[in-house]
């Protein structure tokens, strides 16, 4: 048999790092989780506490509650500082693609942007992260930690988790 109880300390203490360290923080930015692109669909269920655990203000969504759809309209009234992109079940690859549809569609409201504007648009493989509830939830809490406060936390995800959306 495997004990688990190591695992879960693990675990709990990485949690408790992403915590502590971003308590402190006093501008914590507003995060806008997109869970979809087409339609619009704001991530809700556990991303919003994750959004809070790593330093920031959740846009959209309560936590253990279902997804909630959005218009164009409510994201640029909302007008995040940041904006996570995390299609359910896209690698970064198909997330990216899915980002640029989204862009080309709305070319101008999209460059008005505060997040597009100041380079806020991130880019991750929901497929790894995000989109199923498990151990890799921490994973995925310091991914947002580091894209949200690159200060605090070294981008160990970088490149394989997310990327800074550079397209228009």
């Amino acid at each position: 048999a495997v004990e688990s109880q190591p695992l879960l300390n693990q675990l709990q203490a990485r949690v408790d790092h992403c915590r502590q360290r971003s308590q402190g923080i006093s501008q914590k930015p507003r995060v806008g989780c997109l869970e979809w692109t087409d339609p619009l669909m704001g991530a809700g269920n556990w991303v919003p506490e994750l959004v809070s655990l790593a330093g920031g203000e959740n846009a959209w969504g309560k936590v253990g509650e279902h997804s909630d759809w959005l218009t164009w309209e409510q994201l640029l009234i909302t007008d995040p500082d940041v904006i996570v992109c995390m299609p359910c079940g896209f690698d970064l690859n198909q997330t990216q693609e899915a980002v640029r549809d989204l862009a080309a569609a709305h070319p101008l409201s999209w460059q008005s942007l505060q997040a597009v504007q100041a380079g806020q648009v991130y880019l991750t493989d929901s497929n790894q992260y995000f989109n199923r509830p498990g151990p890799r939830l921490v994973d995925s809490l310091e991914l947002l930690a580091e894209i949200m406060h690159p200060e605090l936390f070294k981008p160990v995800y970088a490149s394989r988790g997310w990327q800074r959306f550079s397209g228009s």
